[in-house]
């Protein structure tokens, strides 16, 4: 677990891939957002705050999302439940206010890989801390953040597995670089333009069903 500062140099240039153009994902944010809008909101030093968000050093509008709705619930809703044997209980406070959205990339976005021993080696890391800790190291991964959007200005986001189901890809894009413009996905009739509700309703019932694959419950 090295949760050590970034070097002034990475010992590699970062490892890109692409995102494909037509590539649909999905992201939970709150409900005072559209479903597309990225947020502004600057992180904190030292407390609270994402994985990767901007800091008042680097500021910039993120949108982190999934590669489905599970991986979008996995890494919004459940990345502080602790991973214990039997059922957990999800607060129903933390899914209040909250809207799971999909959305299309409308073309290629370059972002940096986080998904290898090789790839966070030659970001002079040695294992998957900068994805892998918990929400209390937060404050560092956002350092580390800062560091490599600095080493790879191409870079219009990161892409890495998601913590709590690592078969699938986790995102987060910075407005500041982002090319493509993310659009609505209302093929699913499901799904409106503006989101579908997570805390009540036909939403969720939809969150209850994708919880109850991770064995959490929705808390009365």
């Amino acid at each position: 677990m090295p949760n050590i500062p970034p070097p002034e140099e990475p010992p590699g240039a970062p490892a890109l891939t692409s995102i494909p153009a037509g590539t649909r994902i999905s992201r939970v944010h709150s409900a005072s957002f559209g479903a597309s809008e990225l947020n502004p909101t600057l992180a904190d030093s030292h407390w609270g705050g994402g994985r990767f968000d901007a800091m008042a050093a680097d500021p910039y509008a993120y949108l982190y999302a999934g590669a489905d709705d599970e991986c979008a619930v996995c890494e919004a809703l459940l990345r502080d439940l602790p991973l214990e044997s039997g059922s957990r209980f999800l607060p129903r406070a933390a899914v209040a206010g909250r809207s799971l959205s999909r959305l299309v990339l409308s073309s290629e976005v370059t972002v940096v890989s986080l998904q290898s021993g090789k790839d966070f080696a030659r970001l002079g890391q040695g294992d998957s801390w900068l994805v892998s800790c918990p929400s209390a190291e937060y404050a560092f991964t956002r350092r580390w953040a800062r560091a490599i959007r600095s080493w790879s200005p191409e870079a219009e986001g990161f892409v890495w597995p998601s913590r709590r189901d690592p078969s699938k890809a986790a995102y987060v894009f910075f407005e500041d670089r982002l090319s493509a413009q993310l659009t609505d996905d209302t093929s699913d009739p499901l799904f409106t333009a503006g989101g579908l509700a997570l805390d009540s309703g036909i939403g969720e019932k939809y969150l209850k069903a994708l919880l109850a694959a991770y064995r959490v419950t929705l808390s009365i």
